[in-house]
């Protein structure tokens, strides 16, 4: 467990370094582009994103999932034979997805904007990433898979800082066109930093993949996880573009703009949590060989996430309007009000993502990939419904009922197909996350003035502290940062 909350740590420091590129890049963003321009460009890169997830086949829980074993075992031909085979599979069809989505860019450009095809330029352009994205994921699973978290997080680290850069200079030289050229910057850089790293960490025997290698076989046994990789992660991110569209032919891009900008405050900062179950708590989980050591990893990591996600939930919903304005603009500041759905609703996500992965770990696919169509159907469904109704918010309420939706459909499904029933301190740690972040969200509701809102909630936070402090994790993790503070204060006091 103390790998897991190390890794958490590394990877959550990460996010914190890489959340504040985010913030960099989106403050640039927003003065350059305006809500508009952002609204613009988040779909454009929601469409790359569709075609990232198609050119890679959905092979990266596969390549984890088989490039682990071999590497534990010591079996290095065997890890350079699934990389090597699977490398250039990936290549390949990342090339041909790149033409492919140039030559309907006219097509996409209507279908996805409803411009009558002015963009196609732009999606032309952003295509260029695919191959380079490809062969980035390659060498981020065999990080993941060796579990190399110092260089997965140095290579993230790096690429997010030097982006910035890279960004700031393309949008005062080119505009619009610089923003879209800095996305296919930043996965450059990544593919730079992940290729030294693997070279660095693995070898260059390792980094290098060999034609004479290639085994069809290597390749097959990722189809499965493919198609569910493949499948799932499609259907999220057309639910996005489809939902994004409504909003920008409903009530225009500017507010395509606001929307996804809110829910950027809730990924970014949260980016953490997602790195730390793709790249250390799915390994663990696959390897588990028995149902009771499987559901001890799921209801302790759950319990990770449990305690560090509501407080940071309600720092961010306390200050959203100051937020807005310090990393965006002003006009972004109406965006603030639906963080008081999309965060909470975050907290269910996670809680059945961390729950639903022992599916995929299981090769359960066939019922990962239909949980997922089902919960698409569902917010899809309350955001066409609540969409004319409510705007916005009611796409970020469609939201949150789905997630809510989807975590009892995630501890149904458990239960009935592994017997899986959550630790009673996680039911009890979820219901005070629950009250915490609801009263946190009437506080902001109440509009009161600043020095009472903010002393309520800290009062908010003292209580929930308290009361977790009856669980023996928290007990436990907050011993260790505690000790972690003192000794860290005991080396600067002998230093000076």
């Amino acid at each position: 467990m103390s790998g897991l909350a190390k890794a958490f740590a590394l990877f959550s420091g990460a996010s914190a370094i890489g959340s504040v590129t985010q913030v960099i890049k989106g403050k640039f963003t927003a003065i350059a582009l305006g809500a508009e321009g952002v609204g613009i460009l988040n779909q454009l890169t929601s469409l790359w994103s569709l075609f990232s997830v198609l050119a890679s086949l959905g092979f990266y829980n596969g390549l984890l999932r088989h490039l682990a074993p071999s590497w534990d075992a010591g079996d290095r031909d065997a890890f350079r034979n699934h990389m090597s085979s699977n490398t250039f599979v990936l290549m390949m069809s990342s090339l041909l997805f790149a033409v492919g989505g140039c030559v309907f860019s006219t097509e996409l450009s209507a279908l996805v904007f409803a411009d009558g095809g002015e963009r196609a330029e732009l999606i032309c352009l952003i295509m260029l990433g695919l191959p380079i994205f490809a062969a980035a994921q390659v060498y981020r699973a065999m990080l993941n898979a060796t579990r190399s978290v110092s260089a997965v997080v140095k290579a993230r680290i790096s690429a997010d800082v030097l982006s910035v850069i890279v960004l700031i200079t393309l949008l005062y030289l080119i505009g619009f066109k610089g923003a879209v050229l800095s996305y296919v910057a930043l996965h450059a850089l990544y593919l730079g930093f992940t290729f030294y790293y693997v070279r660095k960490v693995l070898g260059m025997d390792v980094a290098r993949p060999e034609p004479s290698r290639f085994s069809f076989q290597e390749v097959r046994v990722n189809l499965g996880f493919g198609l569910n990789g493949l499948i799932a992660v499609s259907i999220g991110t057309l639910t996005t573009i489809l939902i994004s569209r409504w909003i920008i032919a409903s009530l225009g891009a500017d507010s395509n703009g606001l929307y996804m900008m809110a829910v950027k405050v809730a990924t970014v900062y949260l980016g953490g949590l997602s790195a730390t179950a793709v790249g250390y708590y799915f390994p663990i989980l696959a390897k588990t060989r028995t149902d009771n050591e499987m559901f001890g990893v799921m209801n302790r990591t759950w319990s990770i996430y449990l305690f560090v996600l509501p407080p940071v939930i309600v720092i961010l919903m306390s200050t959203g309007d100051w937020l807005m304005w310090l990393l965006f603009t002003a006009e972004f500041i109406p965006a603030a009000i639906l963080l008081l759905l999309i965060l909470p609703g975050d907290l269910f996500r996670v809680s059945a993502e961390t729950v639903s992965m022992a599916l995929l770990a299981r090769k359960r696919l066939v019922l990962s990939t239909g949980s997922y169509f089902l919960w698409s159907l569902v917010y899809i469904s309350l955001a066409v419904y609540l969409l004319p109704r409510y705007g916005l918010t009611g796409v970020a309420l469609a939201y949150l009922l789905s997630q809510i939706y989807n975590t009892v459909q995630a501890l149904t499904v458990s239960y009935l197909v592994f017997g899986f029933v959550p630790a009673r301190s996680n039911v009890l740690s979820s219901i005070s996350a629950l009250v915490l972040v609801g009263a946190a969200a009437i506080l902001v509701l109440m509009d009161l003035n600043s020095v009472l809102h903010i002393a309520l909630a800290l009062a908010l936070l003292g209580l929930w502290a308290g009361f977790s402090c009856l669980n023996q994790d928290f007990r436990k993790g907050l011993r260790r940062l505690l000790d972690r503070i003192g000794l860290s204060s005991k080396n600067q006091s002998s230093s000076s």
